[in-house]
């Protein structure tokens, strides 16, 4: 199984907590599991194993359902997110688009019966318009805990941050990343040197 091979070739605490709660139990149905997945995916990234970050990845692809929870699928469109990162990284340019366009489906899915495809993608577009740049990288709350010497709370910032700025940074779908995109990688690279 997926979880106990990487728990025999990582030591860090929090990536064999993870593996040990997904192996119970791994329900793409359950909020607290895709929620453990997702964190394993980017504490394995952040841990430069995108090896396997990109088979926990791989491990979420999953058909897109009718109705959206988006309790449950925002943290599956995070990990389908860094997929399509690492696959940029790898020069897999096919399967990063697919995996991009499989997020856009799920973002038109109607949530109601009284919207279409494309009123949701219009109305998914329109949150991602009025999204800043300080705030997809949660600048401020950063800033703040760094204020008061809160190391640990900073750096929980910086690792929910990265769901973001890496999940939807590799869309193109949010102008704020898209217009500060030498700048995204830059704090890409910072959080995760802070966070090692």
């Amino acid at each position: 199984m997926l979880f106990e091979e990487i728990m025999q070739v990582h030591d860090k605490k929090q990536v064999i907590r993870l593996c040990k709660k997904l192996s119970k139990s791994c329900s793409f149905t359950r909020n607290s599991d895709v929620t453990s997945l997702c964190e394993l995916a980017y504490c394995l990234y952040i841990s430069n194993d995108k090896e396997n970050a990109l088979k926990v990845c791989e491990h979420t692809n999953i058909d897109i359902p009718t109705k959206i929870n988006y309790n449950i699928w925002d943290f599956i469109l995070w990990i389908w997110g860094l997929e399509a990162y690492i696959y940029d990284e790898y020069g897999r340019t096919d399967d990063k688009k697919i995996r991009i366009s499989q997020m856009k489906r799920v973002w038109s899915t109607p949530n109601c019966n009284d919207k279409t495809e494309d009123e949701m993608w219009k109305s998914y577009q329109k949150t991602a318009n009025r999204q800043t740049f300080e705030d997809l990288c949660n600048m401020e709350e950063i800033a703040e805990e760094a204020s008061m010497g809160n190391k640990k709370a900073e750096n929980t910032y910086r690792f929910i941050a990265l769901y973001k700025m890496i999940g939807y940074g590799v869309t193109g779908f949010y102008p704020a990343l898209e217009e500060n995109k030498d700048e995204l990688e830059k704090k890409i690279r910072k959080y995760i040197m802070c966070l090692r």
